[in-house]
């Protein structure tokens, strides 16, 4: 009986599991520096809160982030592109135009109440007078007012986007919602929100319809 060849290992295995850990322990780092810097702002986030809130050692932290900043701006980027991906792409719109502009544009009042908007407004305000900071937060921000723009355009729909008028009207929503809620941070009033949100949908109205 002549001896089988023996089928060489698999060497990629553990390489995929070594990688799959630091993906694991990169994303625990980057979920716990969300969370302190929403308890404590920016500047209260100090890299052995997120540390222990991890559950990781001092010397594993700096191995993925080197410095607190980096950190800072990478778990900002994290949650950003998490939420940004959560946003239902194949959700059942209202095919009546007028009800899908107003559901849309709950929605999207929505997004600038949750942790990442937060987080990201945190880094926002240090950019100001910190050039890494800004050298650092500006592609990615970039990237993700892109990816909602994208997102924005797909719950409208082409019926909707094709008016004259939709590509200015998506601008000025998006940043007056995101303006909105930054007023929240110190008048946290629940009426004055709903009633700017219910003034972008007015104008919505005349505008595309």
């Amino acid at each position: 009986m002549t001896d089988q060849p023996v089928a060489p290992a698999d060497a990629t295995t553990p390489k995929r599991a070594v990688q799959s850990r630091t993906i694991d322990v990169q994303r625990r780092i980057l979920d716990a520096a969300v969370e302190v810097m929403l308890e404590h702002g920016y500047a209260g986030a100090s890299t052995v809160q997120i540390q222990e809130r991890a559950g990781v050692s001092r010397g594993r932290l700096l191995h993925h982030f080197p410095s607190r900043d980096a950190l800072l701006v990478a778990a900002a980027q994290h949650l950003a592109r998490a939420r940004v991906g959560e946003l239902p792409n194949d959700h059942e719109w209202p095919s009546d135009a007028r009800e899908r502009i107003d559901a849309v544009i709950d929605r999207m009042a929505l997004t600038f109440t949750q942790g990442y908007f937060w987080a990201a407004t945190e880094l926002w305000v240090a950019a100001r007078t910190h050039d890494e900071i800004r050298d650092a937060l500006l592609p990615g921000e970039r990237e993700i007012a892109r990816a909602i723009r994208i997102a924005m355009d797909g719950f409208f729909g082409p019926e909707i986007t094709a008016r004259s008028g939709y590509d200015d009207l998506r601008e000025v929503i998006f940043t007056s919602l995101r303006g909105m809620a930054l007023t929240t941070s110190f008048d946290p009033r629940e009426e004055p929100s709903r009633r700017h949100v219910e003034r972008l949908k007015r104008i919505a109205h005349a505008v595309l319809l």
